[in-house]
C-alpha cells in the first residue's frame, strides 16, 4: 500500500460536483471542509481537494465552470483505489449523443 495521486480536469459547476461526490461516497464516510474533503474507506484515507480553473469557452457565447479535482490516497492497495475511481468515474458519468 502506497500513497498515490491523480490530477482531473473536471467540467462541471461545483454544486454538481458535489451532489455527484454524494452519490460515489454512498457507502463511505467524509468529512467536508470548503473544497477539502477527506474520505474514509478500508481504514484508510482518501483525500480530495477542489481548485477553481479557468472556464471552458466554447464559442462567444458558452462558457462552463471547471475544477481541478486532486486526489490522493493514503494506504489503499491498487484494488481498493481502483475500485474507488470506479465508482467515482461512474458517478461523474455522463451520456453523450
Amino acid at each position: 500500500m502506497t500513497s498515490s495521486k491523480i490530477n482531473l480536469d473536471m467540467t462541471t459547476t461545483r454544486a454538481e460536483f458535489f451532489r455527484n461526490l454524494a452519490v460515489a461516497m454512498r457507502d463511505m464516510s467524509a468529512t467536508i471542509d470548503g473544497d477539502n474533503i477527506r474520505v474514509f474507506c478500508h481504514d484508510s484515507e482518501i483525500n480530495l481537494k477542489l481548485s477553481p480553473m479557468a472556464p471552458l469557452v466554447i464559442g462567444p457565447t458558452l462558457q462552463l465552470e471547471r475544477w481541478n479535482l486532486a486526489i490522493e490516497f493514503r494506504g489503499q492497495s491498487d484494488e481498493q483505489r481502483d475500485s474507488f475511481m470506479k465508482t467515482f468515474k461512474r458517478a461523474f458519468h455522463r451520456g453523450g449523443g
